[in-house]
């Protein structure tokens, strides 16, 4: 595993070495001395652009760099992974990739230098691997460094043979709405439950919304469940979630979170008809801007009779 303490400290090292402070290494490199410190605790690493820089201010290699000044022999995972970030540098993208094909490096070192590189950079080279050695769990921690469209070829690649659904809910937030629509068909609709439709339901459209709600309904419905849904899915399902919720106390925070998103008449319903255990003036006026005037007395004066 790529060890940014290591590469930190060798930094340091380099510098101190030239008796240089942290601010003046930093005007060297164009970055603030913010990030120099950064790298020198092991907090974060320079982006490829700045590491061939770094590796020309010190006169050291990338590769000798990445590893941290130890000897090469030391590591020969973190010995490819220099290698690798050596012909990113160099502009020599086609050579990661055939390293990779060929076994001489593994996609898990790809993934440790991917948040250094450019999405476009990372693309270049993850077209031209054998997509036979791409697998649902590097695809997962590929996702938040590549494009979209080379994602959801990615995800179709895996997909043939299905997928389940925590696959599903971790690429959510990174591919295309038609890609996980295509993964959702595919996936393991027994797993599915109304924790999983909420987590998926930002990231695909009412409809789908509507449809997996009635997939992941098993007996009951709680109404934590219908406030974290009622933003995704359509009135008319938010309607029929109200009417099979499972009976118990509607308290005034939730019926509050849900009126933006109720019709005037299922609202008042719910509070004609269901117990709001805490239905008190600050709850009526939150409620009133998505009631009409006869609604909104009748609530006034059946609080002040009460």
């Amino acid at each position: 595993m790529l060890d940014s303490v290591k590469v930190g400290s060798y930094i340091s090292k380099l510098r101190k070495e030239r008796d240089w402070t942290q601010v003046e290494l930093a005007d060297r490199l164009n970055v603030s001395h913010q990030a120099v410190s950064k790298w020198e605790r092991g907090d974060s690493l320079p982006d490829i652009g700045t590491l061939m820089v770094v590796g020309q201010t010190f006169g050291v290699s990338v590769d000798e760099l990445m590893n941290g000044g130890a000897d090469k022999d030391s590591s020969t995972y973190i010995h490819n992974i220099g290698r690798m970030m050596t012909r990113f540098t160099e502009n020599r993208r086609e050579e990661v990739a055939e390293m990779i094909n060929t076994g001489e490096a593994d996609m898990e070192g790809l993934i440790e230098v991917a948040p250094l590189l450019k999405a476009s950079e990372l693309a270049d080279v993850a077209e031209r691997v054998n997509k036979g050695l791409f697998n649902q769990d590097l695809i997962v921690q590929l996702a938040p460094f590549v494009e979209t469209e080379l994602l959801d070829g990615l995800v179709i690649g895996v997909a043939k043979e299905g997928v389940d659904m925590k696959f599903v809910q971790k690429l959510a937030p990174f591919c295309s709405k038609e890609a996980l629509r295509g993964l959702i068909e595919k996936a393991n609709k027994d797993e599915l439950d109304f924790a999983i439709v909420a987590r998926l339901a930002p990231f695909v459209g009412e409809d789908m919304v509507d449809e997996l709600i009635e997939k992941a309904i098993r007996e009951g419905i709680e109404w934590r469940d219908i406030v974290r849904l009622a933003p995704f899915c359509s009135k008319g399902k938010l309607s029929s979630l109200v009417d099979r919720t499972v009976d118990g106390e509607l308290d005034s925070k939730c019926l509050v979170s849900l009126a933006p998103f109720l019709g005037r008449d299922v609202l008042k319903r719910l509070v004609d008809e269901r117990e709001i255990v805490d239905l008190d003036p600050e709850t009526i006026a939150r409620l009133a801007p998505f009631v009409d005037k006869a609604t909104l007395s009748g609530w006034i004066h059946a609080l002040l009779v009460n």
